[in-house]
């Protein structure tokens, strides 16, 4: 192993790193004001529950991975703590999801810029890969956001 390949090494997996944690960190940043269901951006559009039902959304979701207990929550606890306020906190936290994996997915593409022109091939099949990875979180998210509101609007009037 060269100097060159330890290196790279270390380069593209303190970007990776910094890309993973720090959109964590920023979306967290960002005011909660501008995570609004009202947004353009957040709106449930007209195609995506059809496509949620031909990607059979639902059989998949629970199996991909997720990290909401590092970062102080866990969805799991929704049939133990059902109350509005669990219910406002669980939405919330699927914008910053969603929110942060787009941001994984475009940013990630800047691992072109921290690599020499003769690892850009490489660099740009990580990035590509990274991006389709980010998908299904962010559909996901998408997913979830708005069934959430409407158990929020249903126990709002129970």
């Amino acid at each position: 192993m060269t100097w060159m390949t330890v290196w790279m090494f270390l380069i593209n997996t303190s970007f990776w790193f910094v890309c993973y944690f720090g959109m964590a960190w920023i979306v967290r940043a960002v005011p909660k004001s501008l995570y609004n269901q009202s947004r353009w951006f957040f709106k449930e559009k007209f195609f995506e529950r059809c496509l949620y039902k031909k990607i059979n959304i639902a059989s998949w979701k629970d199996k991909l991975p997720e990290w909401g207990k590092f970062l102080n929550f866990e969805k799991k606890n929704l049939k133990k703590e059902l109350s509005i306020e669990y219910i406002d906190k669980f939405i919330l936290e699927t914008y910053y999801a969603e929110i942060g994996h787009l941001g994984i997915a475009v940013f990630g593409f800047a691992c072109i810029l921290v690599n020499p022109s003769s690892y850009a091939l490489m660099a740009l099949i990580f990035a590509i890969v990274n991006f389709l990875i980010q998908i299904p979180f962010i559909l996901i998210q998408r997913y979830n956001r708005p069934r959430l509101i409407r158990l929020r609007l249903k126990y709002k009037r129970t």
